[in-house]
């Protein structure tokens, strides 16, 4: 499915900000979604190694922002979809 696909299915569209981290951005997405205050939802890495998931869409090592790439997790009964333009995409499951 392309990227486009993925975003007309999308309940929400999360821009992860300058400062936060793609972690941050999925819990916060997450919580908006389901209605739940971030600090009421589980705790990310019970799902997915949340330090990978910084590290593989942090910059390269040369600095440059990384422009491809998207990871797919189920995360409190919702479709996560980390792109590398650094938008969340959720999917609420019903």
């Amino acid at each position: 499915m392309d990227v486009a696909e993925l975003e007309n299915d999308a309940d929400f569209v999360y821009d992860i900000g300058p400062n936060e981290t793609v972690t941050e951005g999925v819990v916060t997405a997450a919580a908006a979604v389901t209605n739940t205050k971030t600090n009421e939802m589980p705790p990310l890495f019970e799902t997915v190694n949340a330090d990978a998931l910084d590290e593989l869409f942090a910059n390269s090592w040369g600095g440059r922002m990384r422009d491809t790439g998207r990871v797919t997790f189920t995360y409190c009964e919702c479709e996560v979809v980390v792109l590398s333009d650094g938008r969340i995409l959720i999917e609420a499951n019903p």
